[in-house]
């Protein structure tokens, strides 16, 4: 199989784990995706991040997603193996974050719990979040 015939990865494919840690006032993080299926998958274009209020609510910071061209604009994974997106996020004065986010990708969506602080320490202005395109894992 040729990694332009490999399936966009599911929700039931892929397992996430996020990273975040203090930058400045902001966040920086990694976002972490694991092929759990029997078979290459691939994650195209860049990850969506849409942190959760306490209450299980979405806080109204989305992911920015910039257009500039990449090719191939996904990264293909064997079982197994691991993809990474950097991801950040300046600032925040809204309600107060759970640490959970749902991830989005063009196959799907899942809900991850984040290890490290939970909010940028910049008050404000509010700004949504950026990521990276996924690349492999070494």
């Amino acid at each position: 199989m040729s990694d332009t015939d490999a399936p966009e990865a599911a929700s039931a494919d892929v397992t996430f784990a996020l990273t975040w840690r203090r930058r400045d006032d902001g966040l920086v993080g990694d976002l972490e995706a694991e092929n759990v299926a029997d078979r290459p998958v691939k994650l195209s274009g860049k990850p969506g991040l849409i942190p959760l209020d306490v209450g299980g609510q979405p806080l109204g910071a989305h992911t920015i997603v910039s257009l500039e061209f990449r090719s191939p604009g996904y990264a293909v994974m064997a079982p197994g193996q691991r993809v990474r997106s950097e991801v950040w996020w300046s600032g925040w004065d809204g309600r107060d974050p759970s640490g959970e986010y749902i991830v989005r990708w063009e196959g799907g969506e899942a809900h991850v719990q984040a290890s490290g602080p939970l909010r940028p320490a910049a008050a404000g202005p509010a700004t949504n979040l950026t990521s990276s395109w996924f690349t492999l894992v070494d």
